[in-house]
């Protein structure tokens, strides 16, 4: 039985199939449909470019570890951040290593660097459906959310799923029907009476799981910047260790929350001048300031816990470094072109 071979070419405005046998049999039909041809070569151009972008991080990381690490791996490999499992070429076409969104896809976040694909997933499980509650349960309680935020509701002893929205300061509430068992709109407007006691709930989230989440990607944006060096510093293993055992408190403090308000689109990695005992980095997520370590420093989380919980205004003078839009790994820039 003959093999046959499927192709696709250009002819003007129509797709032409093309088949080719083993034999060398050539059959072909033109097809007058230009605007499935082009949607066709479309898709296809992305995905190669997707596939591009890969590699290009690929070569990026490996030649990065190749100068961190010289001499340790005979093909150029790529070092995945958080378990530092190495990965060849391949695993880009084996599905190994993938996309990771820094910060997390659901709060807005952006591709920027690989991972494996394991290590990304996990995240995903446990770790940025908390980070995206807890911002959805934050807009809400500012009065800002960008769009009905749901909750559980319990008046006057009756439960029910509702949504919260919010208008120039001010809230209301609605019960939808196809949330609700039948009868529920019955059952409340028999309650629905001044002084009936409203109790609102909102969506439950690990406060621990959102934090490691803002603490995994304020690593992986320092990663992306300043390369290697970050991944092999003896001082990052408990941050990896608190992100890869996610159900436990490996560290007491190590997301800070920001006086001010900032919105989530603010983005920006500094180093920490002053105090002393807070020396280091921080990686601004809005207002989430995720702290790390400099190079070596095997106690900066323990000063933390020790000075950073105390009740006197702390003041922190940072220097701004900038943001990576897209990885670098410490390479200079004619390094990483």
């Amino acid at each position: 039985m003959a093999h046959v071979c499927l192709g696709l070419a250009n002819v003007g405005p129509g797709l032409r199939l093309e088949s080719v046998d083993m034999a060398g049999t050539h059959i072909s039909k033109t097809a007058r449909c230009g605007p499935l041809a082009n949607l066709f070569f479309a898709i296809i151009n992305l995905e190669m470019s997707v596939q591009e972008k890969k590699r290009d991080w690929f070569d990026l990381g490996a030649k990065a570890y190749s100068q961190a690490c010289p001499g340790i791996c005979a093909a150029p490999t790529y070092v995945c951040p958080i378990c530092r499992k190495p990965f060849t070429v391949e695993a880009l076409d084996d599905g190994r290593l993938s996309k990771e969104h820094v910060p997390p896809q659901s709060v807005g976040g952006h591709e920027l660097l690989l991972t494996c694909t394991a290590c990304n997933n996990t995240a995903g499980t446990k770790l940025d459906a908390d980070a995206k509650t807890k911002e959805d349960v934050r807009l809400a309680m500012t009065g800002r959310p960008d769009r009905p935020h749901r909750i559980k509701a319990t008046i006057g002893g009756i439960t029910v799923n509702g949504q919260l929205h919010a208008k120039d300061g001010s809230y209301s509430l609605t019960i939808p029907k196809h949330l609700n068992r039948p009868g529920t709109s019955e059952e409340l407007q028999q309650l629905g009476r001044a002084g009936t006691l409203l109790t609102v709930e909102h969506e439950r989230y690990s406060e621990l799981g959102a934090r490691i989440s803002w603490l995994r990607a304020g690593y992986l944006a320092l990663v992306a910047m300043e390369g290697y060096k970050i991944v092999l510093d003896p001082a990052m293993d408990i941050v990896r260790t608190q992100i890869r055992e996610c159900d436990e408190r490996r560290m007491l403090t190590f997301v800070a929350d920001a006086q001010e308000d900032f919105p989530l689109t603010i983005r920006r990695v500094l180093r920490v001048l002053e105090p002393a005992w807070h020396l280091g980095w921080t990686v601004q997520f809005g207002p989430y300031l995720v702290n790390l370590p400099s190079l070596g420093d095997m106690t900066f989380y323990e000063r933390l816990a020790n000075n950073g919980l105390n009740p006197t205004v702390q003041h922190t003078t940072y220097e701004y470094v900038g943001w990576p839009t897209t990885p670098t790994f410490g390479l200079l820039q004619n390094e990483a072109t």
